[in-house]
């Protein structure tokens, strides 16, 4: 299960509790998989909380993501909220902060200091570098998109690309 972003109005996913309660229902509902998106406005206390309120409700059976979508807005606020993610175990963290995702050197600082696996290169075009992002440290998993990858060949080659170096897909 896969949620939006994070919302201020009192229907929608507004704090750390309305995401843990939605991710409860979504593990009794026979989900194994939560993905959090994460609030537009950067606040790594609250990215934190958020994910550690998900795993103390839903317990160690479930795995979690994290997709920051880029909103955290420095390195230090990426780690901060990795470490939220090391705690909570999660399964990946994703595109943490503000650079668009595209410094491989950054987020291979990143990965030298998190358990988490990152997952990065949503925001990095084409298979050349997404590679170099790869072959550089800069993350564990990468993204694909045929829509912005060079369609279904271009997603393709990415993905035997991965497999040569070893980065196997894994489904939940």
């Amino acid at each position: 299960s896969s949620t939006h972003h994070g919302q201020e109005d009192e229907y929608g996913l507004s704090s750390p509790e309305r995401f843990a309660e939605y991710a409860v229902e979504c593990r009794e509902k026979g989900f194994v998989g939560f993905k959090i998106h994460g609030w537009h406005d950067g606040n790594r206390k609250r990215e934190a909380a958020n994910i550690l309120a998900v795993r103390k409700a839903v317990g160690r059976d479930m795995e979690i993501m994290v997709d920051m979508g880029s909103d955290l807005r420095t390195f230090a606020d990426a780690l901060f909220v990795g470490r939220a993610c090391d705690e909570a175990e999660c399964f990946w963290y994703e595109d943490p902060y503000r650079d668009g995702s595209v410094s491989a050197f950054s987020h291979k600082m990143l990965r030298d200091r998190l358990k988490t696996p990152l997952l990065i290169t949503e925001h990095v075009r084409g298979p050349e570098q997404k590679a170099s992002f790869l072959v550089n440290g800069g993350c564990d998993y990468i993204h694909l998109d045929p829509e912005y990858d060079m369609g279904i060949t271009g997603a393709m080659k990415i993905a035997h690309m991965a497999e040569a170096l070893g980065v196997v897909t894994h489904t939940i």
